[in-house]
C-alpha cells in the first residue's frame, strides 16, 4: 500500500498528474454545514467570548501579582475575577451544549467527517495530503472542460492569514 501511495505522489510531482478523491458522504456534510452555518458562527462567537473572559481573568491576576495594588483594590479585583470565572463557566456550558447538538446533527457518534472539534480530522489531513481535488461525485466535474487545469489553494501560516488572505 505504501509503495502505491508513494508511486502516486511521485507521478503527481514528476509528471504533473492530478488526483481526485470521491467522497459521497461529503454531499450531506455540505448540506448540513449550510443549514447549520448560523449555529457554527454562534459557536465561534461563544468560543471567542470565553477566550476574551479568560484573557481578562489572566490580566487581573497578573495585575494583583505584579502591579502592587492596595488591599481594597485587591479585594475588588478578586471579586471581579470571581464574576468573570462564573461567566466563563456559563459560556463554557452553553458552548459545550451547542457543540454537542451540532456534532450529533452530522453523525450521532462521529460528528463531522472533516472535523474533530475545531481541528481537521485525520481523514481531512489525509485528503489534503494525497488528493489534489475532492468531490462528492464525479458528475460535479461535468460542467468543466476536460482540459481545465485545477490549481491548489495557497497555504497560509497563522501569522499570514490576517495580512495576506483575501
Amino acid at each position: 500500500m505504501y509503495k502505491d501511495v508513494r508511486a502516486a505522489v511521485d507521478l503527481c510531482h514528476r509528471d504533473g498528474w492530478r488526483t481526485m478523491l470521491v467522497v459521497p458522504e461529503l454531499e450531506r456534510e455540505v448540506e448540513l454545514l449550510w443549514e447549520l452555518r448560523d449555529t457554527c458562527k454562534q459557536l465561534q462567537l461563544l468560543r471567542n467570548e470565553r477566550d476574551h473572559i479568560e484573557d481578562e481573568i489572566h490580566h487581573l491576576k497578573w495585575s494583583i501579582r505584579f502591579d502592587g495594588v492596595n488591599v481594597d483594590n485587591e479585594e475588588e479585583l478578586l471579586a471581579e475575577i470571581d464574576k468573570l470565572k462564573y461567566r466563563s463557566e456559563q459560556v463554557r456550558l452553553s458552548h459545550q451544549q451547542a457543540q454537542r447538538e451540532c456534532h450529533r446533527t452530522f453523525h450521532k457518534v462521529w460528528g463531522q467527517l472533516m472535523k474533530t472539534g475545531y481541528q481537521n480530522s485525520r481523514f481531512a489531513h489525509q485528503v489534503e495530503r494525497f488528493a489534489c481535488l475532492y468531490t462528492s461525485q464525479v458528475t460535479n466535474l461535468s460542467l468543466y472542460s476536460p482540459n481545465k487545469y485545477y490549481r491548489p489553494g495557497e497555504d497560509f501560516m497563522p501569522h499570514e492569514i490576517v495580512i495576506l488572505a483575501l
